[in-house]
């Protein structure tokens, strides 16, 4: 990112070991710019988790991450706060998905669910819908930055049940909010900073459903580097079944002795950008 950053980024999607098709789509895009002398670094973070089945959610979960982009980077220098130009962005994804099925009614009923983050230095813009959650992960802890738009969820708030119950009940996969399934949406948006020894994590249900955050932070503190750990995730959630695709993208603290610096690539503008799914 700059010289005195050390972060570094890791990234997956994986099909797992019971779907015959990868629904999701991650994005991981370098921003960094220079206007008039002064340098910003940005990354434009999303892991999407497109749902649908046979209504083609791979499909939803790439037209929501290209959307996003598409309204996001054209916009980063118009001193437009970023998690305003994100939660635009998946207004934009909602309807660009209404319309789709419209254009074609096989698809009726895909939808997706999406944690996406604008990081500009060390400071972390997020905006969330559906069950795909962010993380903060530390030597010492693991957060939960975001909270789940879903059935479990409100039964833990309602002290129906405990967050371990959420694990194994039987509507742990009923989500409340989802991009492309109605014409009214609500994301959440927040703020934090990232402190020198602090990963960022974001991921969707694949990786909760086998592993616990006591799991997700054991293996990336463990882990040499966040490609490193972003395998070990999902080798440990195959190892359990692999019951649903397992996509994360994870960004190191600072000082990871093993990280590399983040450096503005040389190559085509297009090389800068990845959108896997």
């Amino acid at each position: 990112m700059n010289q005195k950053s050390k972060r570094k980024l890791g990234m997956i999607t994986d099909v797992g070991k019971v779907r015959e098709v990868d629904e999701d789509s991650i994005l991981a895009a370098d921003l960094s710019f220079g206007i008039n002398s002064e340098n910003n670094q940005f990354l434009l973070l999303a892991v999407a988790d497109g749902m649908g089945g046979h209504a083609k959610g791979e499909e939803a979960s790439k037209i929501a991450l290209n959307t996003i982009t598409k309204t996001v980077i054209p916009q980063l220098n118009d001193n437009i706060p970023y998690t305003h130009l994100l939660d635009q962005g998946i207004k934009n994804a909602n309807q660009a998905i209404l319309d789709y099925t419209v254009e074609h009614p096989e698809t009726k009923g895909m939808g997706t669910t999406s944690v996406c983050a604008v990081v500009k230095d060390n400071d972390v813009h997020l905006v969330n819908l559906g069950d795909s959650r962010a993380y903060v992960v530390s030597n010492d802890e693991i957060r939960r930055v975001t909270k789940d738009h879903s059935l479990v969820q409100q039964l833990v708030d309602q002290g129906t049940i405990t967050e371990e119950e959420t694990r194994t009940h039987p509507q742990k996969n009923v989500i409340s909010r989802a991009i492309g399934i109605n014409a009214d949406i609500e994301s959440d948006t927040m703020r934090l900073k990232l402190a020198p020894d602090e990963n960022l994590l974001l991921c969707c249900d694949g990786v909760i459903a086998h592993l616990t955050d006591e799991d997700i932070h054991k293996t990336i503190i463990e882990s040499s580097d966040p490609d490193v750990a972003c395998q070990n995730i999902v080798n440990l959630a195959n190892e359990r079944g692999g019951s649903d695709n397992i996509s994360l993208i994870i960004l190191s603290s600072e000082d990871n002795p093993d990280s590399k610096e983040i450096e503005p690539d040389s190559s085509d503008d297009d090389e800068k950008t990845k959108i896997i799914g």
